[in-house]
């Protein structure tokens, strides 16, 4: 019984970590040059809450009122790319490397474009928060380098 009770707790422990998303060690200055666009701008709000199926809903059915996936934000810079209009919708593909954006929020995105024309993002790209000074100072530094 103990050995089947170990099993079980190795498969378990297995098991959640295919779950993560591994993003590989990435710098700053290879975010941007891999991006197709790089902007910054405030959470207006997020579309999350229209898709309440969503395992995230069944979760935790208020974490909309915080923030989201699907997020859309008043770009107030666009550092690198060309955006169509000063508002953009960031499409999340609904896996476990989607970013959440939390509403009231700025955000440097390093974002790219898919097939369909959508604005992508995801936790591996390089897209922080305003609130977190050491990625804003290294992006400073990155600035004052090659923009």
């Amino acid at each position: 019984m103990i050995r089947v009770k170990v099993l079980l707790l190795i498969l378990i422990a297995f098991a959640t970590e295919s779950f993560a998303c591994d993003c590989g060690l990435m710098i700053m200055e290879e975010s941007y040059r891999k991006a197709d666009f790089v902007i910054s701008g405030k959470v207006e709000y997020v579309k999350d809450k229209l898709n309440r199926n969503s395992r995230y809903m069944k979760i935790d059915s208020t974490y909309w009122e915080r923030g989201g996936y699907h997020a859309v934000l008043k770009v107030d810079k666009v550092y690198k790319g060309h955006m169509l209009s000063d508002t953009i919708e960031i499409i999340p593909d609904w896996s476990n490397c989607d970013k959440y954006f939390k509403i009231g929020q700025t955000y440097v995105v390093f974002g790219y474009v898919d097939k369909e024309s959508n604005y992508t993002t995801s936790n591996c790209s390089g897209t922080f928060s305003k609130e977190d000074m050491e990625s804003k100072r290294v992006f400073e530094k990155l600035k004052k380098e090659k923009i």
